[in-house]
């Protein structure tokens, strides 16, 4: 989850008052990430970043710098108990000698893995420049492991696999003439560890249907009815802009889904939750929206409390607030506080998550759980919540984000590792997939009727 930024305005003033480099000033080098911080320069007998194949000494270098970064800023000094110097001595030959460049940074990417976290990673430049235009390159669908079976889940409509025919509830079969669950095992095997098993399963999903735009993969699909479905699928880069809705539901309960937590889809849910006021119930969705900005989720919570109220503690390397300037401009407070506003939603509120549920959305789930404004339905969330203050560029031109917060509920739990535990669960089924059914929207409406407005 990213934290805070720092308004554009005010990044140009500090840039030039440290220009040198004040750690001191700018413990967390805030500053130097959010305004696009520059690495060392490269040798005059190296090419330019991203002109050719990375030499073995801007291998070195970025290797160094990762390694380097994580040791001296990682949301714990004990670096979870891990052995990083020996992390060091496994990984080095390997990145070093790695037969590629997207190699090397996949080496990187592992390495990072080695603390079990999955806001602590390497992203390759092809990586970051698909994150930066929001897009993904896919064969278009995911799916899930059920009883033994990989079952798709989702398809995106303006894909090829739409157009084939593919729909959720079939069954993969088999990748590339490999039957599934085998080509599976091996992509879960090659994939670096993670917070958890689920967020590893996501990462093992991406390994198969992500890839190189034009690649042509050939799947086989089982029907509920035995058929199966042949298809060669094309990878197409597609684009993911952070979206939003609300409604009222046939029910008369309010409905509010976002994609993702930005500020400007913070403050459209905002916005919804004032149109939405005098619905007797509030349902948001957050199934499959892998998080955001930690400062946009303070901003939505305070439209819950008609009262002051703690919501949890953030928990830092030093124990210290993130600030600029000795303390003086402040960007995260260990203290996480709704102040209270008369105007605040006041009925009751279910919020709905999937294991695809990550990070702010854990964030926010958790805190209304746990402060007992809101109950949580659908499957256990990720247990993918630590915190980063933005991504720092590696020399080379990948980029690394690590984990510098941590937080825990009023109840002292961190979430991070578990995930969010849903008070009323809701299993995915491959009968649900195949008629479309929405279980989990039907037991969110169920669970409102026996619900009372937030009195406290």
């Amino acid at each position: 989850m990213t934290a805070r930024r720092i308004a554009a305005g005010a990044i140009a003033a500090l840039v030039a008052a440290c220009a040198t480099g004040c750690s001191l000033l700018d413990p967390h080098n805030l500053i130097g990430r959010q305004a696009g911080e520059a690495t060392a320069p490269a040798s005059p007998f190296e090419p330019p970043e991203g002109s050719g194949p990375l030499t073995p000494q801007a291998r070195e270098r970025a290797f160094d710098f990762v390694w380097e970064t994580i040791r001296d800023h990682y949301v714990d000094p004990a670096l979870k108990g891990v052995d990083w110097n020996a992390v060091r001595a496994k990984y080095r030959p390997i990145a070093l000698d790695a037969p590629g460049d997207e190699a090397f940074w996949e080496a990187l990417d592992k390495m990072t893995g080695e603390l079990r976290d999955a806001h602590t990673r390497v992203e390759s430049p092809k990586r970051v420049a698909l994150r930066n235009r929001d897009e993904s390159v896919t064969l278009g669908f995911s799916f899930v492991k059920l009883d033994g079976k990989l079952v798709v889940s989702g398809v995106n409509p303006d894909a090829d696999a739409w157009w084939a025919g593919v729909r959720p509830g079939m069954t993969l079969v088999s990748i590339a003439g490999e039957p599934a669950m085998q080509a599976y095992s091996k992509a879960m095997s090659e994939t670096r560890d993670d917070s958890t098993e689920r967020s590893r399963h996501f990462r093992a999903v991406r390994r198969i249907v992500s890839g190189d735009p034009g690649t042509r993969v050939s799947l086989a699909f089982e029907r509920g009815d035995g058929s199966r479905l042949e298809a060669t699928l094309t990878r197409n880069a597609i684009h993911f802009p952070p979206s939003g809705e609300h409604r009222v539901l046939p029910s008369g309960y309010g409905y509010i889904r976002f994609t993702q937590w930005t500020f400007m889809l913070a403050y459209r849910a905002i916005g919804a939750v004032a149109k939405l006021k005098d619905t007797p119930g509030l349902i948001i969705d957050l199934r499959g929206n892998p998080g955001g900005n930690a400062e946009a989720v303070n901003l939505l919570l305070q439209k819950f409390f008609t009262r002051r109220t703690e919501l949890g503690r953030v928990i830092t390397r030093d124990g210290k607030p993130v600030a600029l300037f000795f303390g003086a401009v402040p960007i995260i407070k260990l203290d996480r506080v709704a102040e209270g506003d008369k105007d605040a939603y006041t009925g009751p509120v279910v919020i709905l998550v999937s294991a695809g549920s990550a990070s702010a959305s854990e964030l926010f789930a958790a805190t209304m759980q746990s402060t007992g404004r809101a109950k949580v339905v659908g499957q256990q969330s990720c247990g993918c919540l630590l915190g980063f203050l933005g991504y720092a560029r590696i020399p080379g031109g990948g980029e690394l984000a690590y984990s510098e917060v941590a937080f825990a509920t009023t109840s002292g739990n961190r979430v991070e590792g578990e995930g969010v535990i849903p008070d009323r669960p809701v299993p995915i089924t491959v009968a649900d997939l195949e008629s479309g059914r929405d279980r989990a929207l039907e037991e969110a409406q169920a669970l409102l009727a026996t619900m009372k407005p937030w009195e406290r």
